[in-house]
């Protein structure tokens, strides 16, 4: 249970963090689409734009696809289509968050897709994959970056956020054995930071990997 001193915001994004299966965090997700920009303004969500910056070190700005792996209402596209990335594919488990990502206008495609289940693209097909605040307790499994290897080309880079939970060992120890199967190599990492600075304290970390 949260702490009763935190705020109504940071509790709602905790619920999230309970859920145990990919139905779970869906229905959670439809629910909360409306108001999901608003609660997380209020916390000073800082993923999309740190996953934004980190990429913007390694991916040149153009037409070349990137892959915005949970999606949610759209706010990493208006991050990257400002940046001049306009070549966005958006994945999400959630359709009504995607149908706030599509009022947006700003992917060249939506999709509903799960993080950890097969997706529906050919291998090869991203220059890059962008993933903000997905890699965290209750939401995409660590086997989900199997399938982002998969889908982007070699040479180009996945760029996540990771929570202070995954963190701790169990993403190492992912990153680490796809690193030794050859399918990609680490590249940077940021700083630890708080994801929510106006509410809360929920550290993390971006990352990026080159794929090989």
């Amino acid at each position: 249970m949260a702490d009763d001193s935190e705020h109504k915001n940071t509790q709602q994004l905790r619920k999230a963090y309970t859920a145990r299966s990919a139905e779970e965090i869906r229905e959670y997700y439809d629910q909360w689409a409306a108001d999901y920009e608003t609660h997380m303004g209020n916390v000073g969500y800082t993923h999309p734009a740190m996953v934004a910056a980190m990429l913007s070190r390694y991916v040149p700005p153009g037409d070349e696809a990137v892959l915005d792996a949970g999606a949610g209402t759209g706010i990493m596209a208006e991050i990257l289509t400002a940046m001049g990335y306009p070549n966005i594919v958006g994945i999400d488990n959630s359709p009504k968050m995607l149908a706030v990502a599509a009022n947006k206008k700003k992917y060249r495609e939506l999709h509903q897709m799960t993080l950890g289940e097969p997706l529906g693209f050919a291998d090869d097909q991203f220059a890059a994959v962008s993933s903000a605040g997905v890699f965290t307790e209750g939401h995409a499994p660590l086997s989900g970056f199997d399938e982002l290897v998969r889908v982007t080309r070699a040479g180009g880079h996945i760029v996540f956020s990771v929570s202070r939970t995954y963190l701790e060992g169990l993403f190492e120890e992912k990153g680490k054995a796809l690193e030794a199967a050859g399918q990609w190599r680490f590249v940077d990492a940021s700083e630890r930071y708080n994801s929510t600075p106006l509410e809360g304290e929920l550290p993390a970390q971006v990352y990026a990997f080159q794929v090989v």
